[in-house]
């Protein structure tokens, strides 16, 4: 890991200091989570923001965990196919302005939607595409940037923030007809959803900010102090705010271009 990351300060211009306004961001923003793998829902759902709305789809019956965080509970198809399926229809249900799709192994910034949402609005644009962290088999922990080109293999669900209204427009052709999120049976679903809503309505980059591949498995080798406290039910939100900004917010590079 890079030890310059820190938080960074966001220009006064991008984001208002208002705590009302800061929970109004929250509320604009949906986060669909697909589930195959219930019992991690309660880590998970520690990272999604107050207010915001969270969409649990299942992939087939299951029992979900007692005492998550308030959220939208879908039982979904039985596909164990990467969760396209329960991303469909987590976003025909969702009810905010933006989306984020959230992995039922991942954790997100509790901040994205205050630092992302009013500066897509303020420039009027569609959606954004940042870096995320890997931890790979051989456990080592690296950085993928946001890439200049969308190519398989090196996108993922993790890096995207963008509006509800223009992920709908989206239509598949076949083989894999759908509309908003590709019907597809791999695992390149991400990758042909991304290339579709750049060509459609474009991605800026942010290359201060990042997301988490695995992101709860990078976590317990990361900080196995506070992964431990979050299984025993110690959820303490300022905690993992700041952990968080110190994995997924960048200081030596500007923060938008």
């Amino acid at each position: 890991m890079q030890t310059a990351w820190r938080a960074f300060s966001i220009p006064p211009t991008t984001l208002s200091s208002s705590r009302a306004e800061t929970v109004a961001f929250n509320e604009q923003l949906s986060v669909i989570t697909p589930v195959s793998r219930p019992q991690l829902l309660p880590a998970v759902g520690s990272s999604v923001p107050s207010g915001a709305e969270w969409i649990l789809v299942s992939d087939g019956a299951m029992a979900i965990p007692d005492g998550l965080r308030p959220h939208i509970l879908i039982c979904g198809p039985r596909t164990t196919n990467w969760g396209h399926a329960q991303r469909a229809l987590g976003l025909e249900a969702a009810t905010r302005r933006f989306v984020y799709f959230l992995d039922d192994d991942n954790v997100m910034l509790p901040s994205l939607g205050e630092l992302l949402i009013p500066y897509l609005e303020r420039y009027a644009l569609a959606g954004a595409l940042f870096g995320i962290l890997i931890h790979a088999s051989t456990g080592r922990t690296h950085v993928w940037p946001a890439p200049p080109k969308i190519r398989i293999g090196r996108v993922d669900t993790a890096m995207f923030l963008g509006r509800r209204e223009e992920i709908l427009q989206l239509q598949f052709s076949e083989p894999v007809h759908a509309r908003g999120w590709p019907n597809v049976r791999g695992r390149e679903g991400d990758f042909l959803f991304l290339k579709a809503y750049e060509a459609e309505f474009g991605l800026t980059r942010l290359p201060a900010l990042y997301g988490f591949h695995n992101g709860l498995v990078l976590l317990q080798k990361l900080q196995p102090w506070f992964f431990r406290n979050i299984e025993s039910e110690l959820k303490v939100s300022t905690v993992l705010e700041t952990l968080l900004n110190a994995y997924l917010i960048r200081t030596d590079v500007p923060p938008w271009w």
